[in-house]
């Protein structure tokens, strides 16, 4: 298995496998937006004999500078289940540190992205436009956990 960044020769497969994994639109939508706006930081993908198996893509957040998202990830339906997303997840999230990202943060269920390192009480004064339930945070540098911020999303969130 190969972790790497996308390459142009990605799309089609990554938007197929995008609305596969999600069985809607929306999540392929949101990449190719994201992507044609020049909001994506990070966007790999999980190779194995040619075929992507998994994606990850990483969104600049318009305010608080040099905060990221994690939106989406996703691992190709036979392969669910066996570690690949967490390793996806592990490897962005090293790239993230990597590349100087203060924090990221995401939208979704704190039992699957606690094991990462994303905090719900990291995430508790943050104001954001989505459920603060599901709102997490992965604090990267000195005084993004717990922090009073207003999350603003690139534009192609408003769609999703």
């Amino acid at each position: 298995m190969e972790l790497r960044e996308v390459q142009e020769r990605d799309h089609i497969f990554v938007s197929v496998l995008l609305q596969t994994a999600f069985e809607r639109p929306e999540e392929s939508r949101l990449v190719e937006e994201l992507r044609s706006a020049g909001d994506l930081a990070l966007e790999l993908v999980a190779e194995e004999d040619g075929q992507v198996m998994g994606h990850i893509a990483f969104a600049r957040l318009t305010a608080p500078e040099g905060w990221w998202a994690l939106s989406p990830v996703c691992v190709m339906q036979s392969r669910q289940g066996r570690g690949l997303g967490g390793e996806i997840i592990r490897h962005g999230l090293d790239l993230c540190r990597q590349r100087h990202a203060k924090a990221v943060v995401v939208v979704g269920g704190s039992a699957y992205y606690s094991r990462f390192g994303f905090s719900l009480k990291a995430a508790e004064h943050l104001t954001t436009p989505y459920a603060r339930d599901y709102t997490l945070l992965y604090p990267i540098a000195p005084g993004t956990a717990g922090a009073s911020e207003r999350l603003v999303y690139p534009a192609p969130f408003a769609g999703i």
